[in-house]
């Protein structure tokens, strides 16, 4: 069963426990008196915006942190037609003042409460689902259709694993962070070409190897990197607007210490990540 063009099954590979897959399909909106205006009207002025490209859009989220779990509801208010979560992690009481959970989701999987979470906030109807497991685990077992990826973790091999899938899949992805103080905001859209920059042609430092949590954090800083994940998610759902300069690439500084940086990052021939495809 299909509703304009988004899936509303979600396919298994293998038999999964139920306890670790929550799938909801949001109420869409009453209909509007002939005199009221459309929901989503305040978007068509807004350059570019196309609203049916988002209702058909099914973007696959890695992360339910302080991250994701705000780029997710705005997905949801502005239209997109699925979304799909997946964290291992549970909820703790030091999330709560930065990401979207309540004390009644103490202990509980992120990706599951956060699907109960945010069915209120879809404007469109959207099939929302949860998957409490890893993304490694995640994209062996399931099929996760997907239009594009937006990652919000900590983990640079989770970050490396979703290059290599967006990569495999052809699709674009969208990579959003925090520096250890949670004061700085990087955010870059790697293309779906093989030809296009990827986040370690952005940030050629980054360690496979190792884990950057966040050592500080407040929900400033996620409310910011949230904002940056979201536009570039609707861009690459919906293009660009003509004659205006293009950028894959944004940073920026709570603390205003440096300045805000905004540019075009190029694939980078001594990048270990493209040079081996």
């Amino acid at each position: 069963m299909e509703r304009s063009g988004v899936s509303l099954s979600f396919p298994k590979l293998r038999p999964e426990p139920l306890a670790r897959v929550e799938s909801r399909q949001a109420m869409p909106l009453p209909p509007a008196h002939p005199a009221e205006a459309d929901t989503f009207a305040r978007h068509e002025g807004v350059p570019g915006h196309d609203q049916r490209a988002l209702s058909r859009a099914r973007v696959l989220l890695v992360g339910a942190g302080g991250l994701n779990s705000w780029v997710a509801l705005g997905l949801l208010r502005s239209g997109v037609g699925a979304v799909t979560l997946v964290d291992p992690d549970i909820v703790e009481r030091t999330n709560l003042p930065r990401q979207c959970y309540y004390s009644q989701d103490l202990g509980k999987p992120k990706a599951l409460r956060l699907v109960q979470n945010l069915v209120p906030h879809s404007t469109a109807g959207a099939r929302v689902t949860g998957i409490a497991t890893s993304f490694e685990e995640a994209i062996a077992r399931y099929a996760l259709p997907a239009d594009l990826l937006v990652v919000g973790v900590d983990n640079n091999r989770c970050r490396l694993a979703c290059v290599r899938e967006a990569r495999r899949r052809r699709i674009p992805a969208v990579f959003t962070m925090l520096s250890g103080d949670g004061m700085r905001v990087q955010s870059f859209l790697q293309g779906p070409e093989p030809e296009d920059a990827c986040l370690w042609c952005a940030l050629p430092n980054l360690d496979p190897e190792r884990a950057m949590p966040c050592a500080s954090a407040i929900i400033s800083g996620c409310f910011l990197a949230a904002a940056f994940a979201l536009f570039f998610a609707h861009r690459a759902l919906m293009g660009w607007p003509r004659h205006t300069a293009r950028f894959n690439f944004r940073e920026a500084d709570l603390l205003g210490r440096v300045p805000d940086r905004v540019g075009w990052v190029s694939q980078r021939r001594d990048c270990p990540v493209c040079g081996r495809r």
